[in-house]
């Protein structure tokens, strides 16, 4: 029997060298983008898929068969999974496919300030980039049992705050995140506080978010949400503006005038004593605090000097001189 000649050994040695230095070179192949990139990789994607989407838009050079060879040779054997993906210039094909297995998806960011309505909230949701709607239908009823399993408002019950979500995410989602953040926060804060002029959690809410709307600078909250106590606590109503504001809801036009003040509504905290039916609006952990840990005084009022700031008075005689100085420039 007539052997293989022996020069086709060292030959054969040769091409499994070469191979693996030309498959060492694969491994390196970047993605071709010279910024920061999203990649949106649908449901039920594979490598092959993957690629021929990679191909059209052009961020990757080597031909489909390449890919596929790529991964088979140094690919896990998990299934790639759909989500919204970032890739960084120079990022190595190999660690992208890799990423798209470990479900690194993309994180996005989505801001509440502190004060804002939940009408705010529901416009500010609905603008938001990737995020699937499911609640903008809803009436505000609807809504709450979504959130919270029961029909009671959810104004005020929701913590302003920064969420993260990835895209595909629902709206329902992050209220549900920010329901129960404020639920964590409140409960927090009662059981660490002395809150001996409040009746419950609730009322807490409803004056801190009175306390949101009308403090102009951190420095003043824990005044004015002393003002707000003092009154309660003395039978006076609290007459506060932002709370008529709220009840004309979209009736305002930004000019408040006397016969707001005087026509009597749920809301309307000069003809009403007490606190308002719910909060006005949801409030940040700050006016919390404020409220449960009040400055010492026994101020019962204040008007806004016009730079932000508060000046504060004991009795309606030196409030009035106030009003005059700061509000009418007498």
């Amino acid at each position: 029997m007539i052997g293989k000649p022996l020069w086709t050994i060292p030959l054969l040695g040769i091409g499994i060298v070469l191979s693996f230095f030309w498959l060492e070179r694969l491994s390196e192949q970047r993605l071709s983008i010279n910024e920061p990139t999203l990649i949106m990789v649908e449901p039920g994607s594979n490598i092959i898929r993957l690629g021929q989407q990679l191909i059209k838009a052009g961020q990757v050079k080597q031909p489909l068969w390449q890919l596929r060879l790529l991964d088979r040779f140094f690919g896990s054997d998990a299934p790639i999974k759909a989500g919204e993906y970032q890739v960084k210039p120079g990022a190595k094909v190999l660690a992208f496919f890799e990423q798209l297995r470990s479900g690194q998806a993309y994180t996005r960011k989505l801001t509440f300030p502190e004060g804002w309505t939940l009408a705010q909230w529901r416009t500010q949701l609905q603008a938001a980039e990737g995020l699937r709607p499911v609640t903008n239908r809803m009436t505000e009823t609807e809504l709450a049992v979504a959130v919270t399993g029961t029909a009671n408002p959810l104004e005020g019950w929701l913590l302003p705050e920064t969420y993260l979500y990835t895209r595909g995410d629902s709206d329902l989602k992050i209220l549900k995140q920010a329901h129960r953040a404020m639920q964590k926060q409140l409960d927090l804060l009662w059981k660490t506080h002395s809150h001996q002029d409040l009746q419950n959690p609730t009322a807490l809410l409803t004056l801190a978010s009175i306390v949101e709307r009308e403090s102009g600078s951190n420095e003043d909250r824990s005044k004015i949400a002393r003002v707000f106590l003092n009154r309660l606590k003395k039978g006076m109503r609290l007459q506060s503006d932002p709370t008529v504001i709220y009840g004309l809801g979209v009736a305002f036009d930004g000019d408040l005038k006397r016969r707001h003040l005087t026509s009597d509504g749920p809301f309307n905290s000069y003809t009403r004593a007490g606190l308002p039916p719910t909060p006005i609006c949801n409030p940040g952990a700050s006016a919390l605090a404020a409220v449960l840990t009040p400055a010492e005084g026994d101020w019962l009022y204040f008007v806004g000097r016009g730079d932000g700031s508060s000046q504060f008075s004991l009795d309606l005689t030196a409030h009035n001189r106030a009003v005059n100085q700061y509000q009418r420039g007498k």
